[in-house]
């Protein structure tokens, strides 16, 4: 009988899972964690004893750990589906159609310019379809010299990580006995390290058995008679010569005696050369076909699953996983073509960091300074020239470039706004500077100007503002 076992695994620091096996270039991450990494902890435990039970737990397909895919609200994504479309210049939170619903004759379809969803993975349940927000970091390292202790010259390269904190689903299906089940509990449980540079920074995550949603298979479709077959996993394929194909028959993918209807179906291939750890070097190159692919069965009498299972090759390490007839790939009864479900963006339940709290980095926190000194100094600049303009009138005649200058001296010294107030009041009000800013209401413009704009930075403000009035009263008076 066969059991399912259901895990969380939380990245406890960031992972480098690369898409390519390649050592060059920047490389880009996996957005999910292959069960093969699942296989990989429990072997690394369970292997060595080389007893009958190890062997039949991990050569036999009787034990096949999936793959680990990010999550929402506890729904556990699935890659977008290849058959999902959507407008051009649009996007599928908008409008979403599904491709072989869709009649590419009817009027309006060919004016949108359909294009196909590729990226993302969604949370799928009621009608709904919520968006995995993923991070993802960048980081630069360089290759280490041992002999000279540094780092080696023209060896840079960088990885693409998945962000701490991010949250995934996974499954082990078993069909051995219970006490072997709970040895793999117990084996695959606790901190663990996954991914490439293990032993630096990266890598650790906290496994823990969970329950969680996902989307199930159902029966078949009365109002569009055919089978549709969603690729959960990758899926990998041989033709009867023992060669990869990328062309499977119905009755591999468990549709004994159907037929695939191509033109319907959506699928993407990938291929890649996994690394042996255990032997240092690489395996044979594996072609296959793509997650989130989309196969459509004309069933001809053939019965239809009811459960989701494993296809294909390569059980053991989380390939082959399909559903049936899932829901989401399902058409709106109103709209031909149109999606059941919609498709929206994930709720960011994340903590807001206030713009008060200091970055961790001090390069930002250096660039967000200058950021908020340049807008400072630019609303400075404004209510100076603003206020030249006004002023300027007043002190056409007389000489008033030195006490401007002396203003500009308090101002610099001056603590805050209400003693530069209290400082420049009282030098205008004595000596012989008292009767000519008495005139016209210089004093008092200035003293209404000043109070106006206290709660703003004043000495700036009349530091700026005494410096272009000196140059104004200096150069008239020279001419």
């Amino acid at each position: 009988m066969t059991k399912t076992l259901k895990f969380k695994c939380t990245l406890e620091s960031d992972i480098v899972l690369s898409q390519a096996s390649s050592s060059e270039g920047n490389q880009k991450t996996l957005d999910f964690i292959p069960g093969n990494n699942f296989l990989g902890i429990v072997a690394s435990e369970l292997y060595a004893d080389g007893s009958a039970e190890s062997l039949e737990m991990f050569h036999s397909s009787k034990v096949r750990f999936g793959d680990a895919h990010p999550s929402v609200n506890g729904i556990r994504g699935l890659k977008v589906p290849a058959s999902m479309y959507y407008p051009k210049l649009s996007s599928a939170r908008k409008e979403c159609y599904i491709h072989h619903l869709i009649d590419y004759d009817a009027v309006g379809i060919k004016d949108k310019q359909l294009k196909q969803c590729r990226e993302g993975f969604y949370s799928f349940n009621a009608s709904k379809g919520i968006f995995v927000d993923i991070q993802k970091n960048f980081t630069i390292k360089s290759a280490y010299d041992s002999q000279k202790r540094r780092s080696k010259d023209h060896q840079m390269f960088g990885y693409e990580t998945l962000s701490k904190g991010l949250v995934m689903y996974f499954e082990v299906e078993s069909e051995l006995s219970d006490e072997a089940n709970q040895t793999i509990i117990n084996a695959i449980c606790g901190k663990k390290h996954i991914g490439r540079s293990r032993s630096a920074e990266f890598g650790l995550v906290n496994i823990e058995q969970s329950d969680y949603k996902e989307m199930v298979s159902s029966g078949l479709d009365l109002a569009t008679d055919y089978i549709t077959i969603y690729a959960d996993g990758r899926l990998i394929f041989f033709d009867e010569n023992g060669e990869s194909t990328y062309q499977p028959t119905a009755d591999d993918l468990g549709v004994a005696g159907g037929a695939i209807d191509w033109a319907r179906s959506q699928i993407r291939t990938f291929q890649y050369a996994p690394w042996n750890g255990k032997r240092h070097t690489y395996d044979t190159e594996r072609c296959g076909i793509e997650k989130g692919s989309v196969f459509v069965i004309k069933p001809n009498a053939a019965a239809c699953p009811k459960q989701s299972q494993y296809v294909g090759w390569y059980n053991n390490e989380g390939f082959g996983k399909v559903i049936y007839n899932p829901a989401f790939l399902k058409g709106c009864p109103n709209e031909p073509g149109k999606a059941l479900f919609t498709l929206e963006d994930s709720k960011d339940e994340r903590k807001v960091v206030s713009k008060e709290e200091k970055p961790a980095s001090p390069l930002i926190d250096f660039l967000l300074n200058k950021q908020r000194l340049m807008e400072c100094n630019q609303t400075v600049y404004e209510i100076v020239q603003d206020a030249v303009a006004q002023l300027e009138p007043y002190f056409r005649k007389g000489s008033f470039a030195s006490q401007w200058g002396s203003i500009r001296n308090i101002a610099m010294i001056s603590p805050d706004s209400r003693v530069l107030i209290s400082y420049i009041d009282s030098y205008l009000s004595h000596g012989i500077a008292k009767d000519k800013w008495e005139e016209r209401g210089r004093k008092k413009r200035l003293d209404d100007f000043m109070r106006a704009n206290e709660d703003k930075d004043l000495q700036s403000i009349m530091i700026n503002l005494a410096s272009e009035m000196a140059k104004k009263c200096k150069a008239r008076e020279e001419n």
